[in-house]
């Protein structure tokens, strides 16, 4: 008998001496597994899976630890990838740093017109001041330059660029800021304001774009994950990613927020959802609010160090309802930015408008920074998913109380709290504006510090989740956010076989432990990418 079932199916792959950790609903674990066409076909004890299954290939995981593909449901994959073209300002000690680099660039790269970087966060410097362009326009009086804040909601521009593109003190931008000093523009933008140069600093031939896109699937597949959810994308790069899927050199699975536009609701409305294996697009994406660390978020009172200032409110309420009534009307999943405590409260109370109660739409509130204890309710109260990203709480520990101060530092990235209103949370980690590493997500959300292990006690540690909801944040819940979890998520039979192998057991691992964590190798449909 045995002889007759010995290894009588067929696999491409059978991975073995294994700890799979599987995250479905009774968190079984595994020894082995077999997978044929990019799908799993079985779980089970070591010789049961060897015994019945002929692979094509095997993979010995040699007692490592198996998860299934790590899900960032937050990031901006294709902007990642074109910020490795620009001036890199990320970790930058003060403003002489940010202008040393933009000269090297500058230098090295003589055939570009515009100087375009990204990075700066002037909350790092030992000295906390507003940069200007008083040197940019000594160090470059003709050749235009833009240099953004890490989280892309403010930027400084010299001179040159001003005059590029007509602005002048005195002028004045919705949703933004020109900041002034003297009767003169100082060079420093916010939030709308920068926006006036979104397409300059998105313009890029099919050549650039194929470039950025491949650069950021390398850097992912590294840090283990198998799906992005890019948080802002034009209809143009949403068709490149297709099309760049369809050759086979993309194999990262994208699921693609729209970035709105009167011309993107007009072509979606046309051609409807996007429910392809490797891309998804099925929701809108919106910005209520500017960042909290460029005091671009709308507060509900005044900032705690700027008294008279209250954030920006990027869009208007008809606008943003307008757009509801779009996704209701469509189908389409409403994903709103919102970081301060006014914004969440006025994108909740237009989100429950439209959705009356109890839905299955999965509508998300991005990041849900700062939410005022008495609003928390209506999350569940419209089924409304929060997505946040644990490393924005650790990166802005040592100065959010200064900004909202202490009463205001309770709804201040609660996600505990949050977590308990659905069951569930969807986690991500913004990249680029912090680091493409999902087990810092994992440090962030469970241990409620940072890389240095600050702050030692925790940041707000009442609001930790413990090891396995963070997990499933990062896979399971993330694959419910996106309408994906008939395929991904959980290692089951019949869902896609994304997965990423580990050398240490996340659940149990220790906070001194987390950063010598290594990822051995990352697989999508089964195909193994890293």
């Amino acid at each position: 008998m045995i002889g007759c079932t010995y290894r009588s199916e067929k696999a491409d792959l059978v991975i073995h001496n294994a700890v799979i950790h599987t995250m479905d609903a009774g968190n079984d674990l595994f020894q082995a597994m077999a997978i044929r066409d990019g799908r799993i076909l079985e779980l089970g004890p070591e010789h049961q899976i060897l015994n019945k299954y002929k692979g094509r290939s095997y993979y010995d995981a040699a007692g490592s630890h198996v998860y299934p593909g790590f899900i960032d449901a937050h990031c901006h994959f294709y902007g990642y990838g074109l910020n490795a073209q620009k001036v890199d300002l990320v970790g930058t000690s003060d403003w002489d740093e940010v202008l040393e680099r933009t000269q090297h660039f500058a230098h090295a790269h003589p055939e570009k017109t515009w100087i375009i970087g990204r990075g700066w966060d002037q909350n790092d410097w030992p000295e906390v001041t507003d940069p200007d362009r008083t040197e940019l326009d000594r160090l470059f009086p003709d050749r235009p330059v833009l240099l953004q804040r890490v989280d892309g909601h403010a930027a400084v521009v010299n001179q040159a660029a001003m005059d590029r593109v007509g602005l002048a003190a005195g002028d004045h931008v919705e949703g933004g800021l020109l900041v002034e000093r003297d009767d003169q523009l100082t060079g420093l933008l916010l939030d709308n304001a920068v926006a006036i140069f979104e397409t300059i600093m998105e313009e890029a031939d099919e050549t650039t774009k194929r470039t950025a896109l491949l650069h950021a699937q390398q850097a992912v597949f590294q840090a283990g994950l198998t799906s992005v959810c890019d948080a802002g994308l034009d209809i143009g790069t949403i068709e490149l990613i297709r099309s760049m899927q369809g050759t086979g050199e993309l194999k990262v699975r994208v699921h693609a927020m729209v970035s709105e536009s009167p011309e993107a609701l007009a072509h979606y409305a046309q051609v409807g959802m996007v429910n392809e294996e490797r891309l998804t697009v099925r929701c809108i994406k919106v910005y209520a609010d500017g960042a909290l660390g460029s005091r671009g978020a709308l507060l509900k009172e005044p900032y705690h160090d700027k008294p008279e200032h209250f954030g920006l409110q990027l869009r208007s309420r008809e606008h943003l309802s307008e757009v509801a009534e779009w996704c209701i009307d469509h189908g389409f999943q409403m994903a709103t930015h919102c970081i301060g405590d006014s914004a969440n409260k006025l994108m909740l109370d237009i989100y429950g408008t439209r959705l009356k109660g109890s839905n299955d739409r999965r509508w998300r509130i991005e990041h849900a920074q700062v939410v005022d204890p008495a609003d928390r309710d209506q999350f569940a109260a419209w089924g409304v998913i929060p997505s946040v990203q644990p490393t924005h709480a650790t990166s802005d520990a040592p100065w959010a109380e200064a900004r909202l101060g202490a009463d205001r530092m309770n709804g201040a990235y609660a996600y505990r709290s949050l977590m308990e209103q659905l069951g569930l949370l969807a986690l991500g980690t913004d990249f680029p504006v912090e680091a493409i590493d999902p087990l810092g997500t994992f440090r962030s959300a469970v241990f409620r510090q940072d890389a240095h292990g600050d702050p030692v006690d925790g940041f707000r540690l009442e609001e930790a989740l413990t090891r396995e909801e963070a997990l499933r944040g990062m896979t399971i819940w993330n694959a419910i956010s996106l309408f994906r979890e008939a395929d991904l998520g959980s290692l089951e039979p019949g869902k896609l076989a994304d997965l990423v192998i580990l050398d240490h057991d996340l659940l149990n691992v220790g906070p001194d432990q987390i950063g010598s964590v290594e990822v051995q190798a990352t697989f999508v449909n089964g195909e193994k990418v890293y």
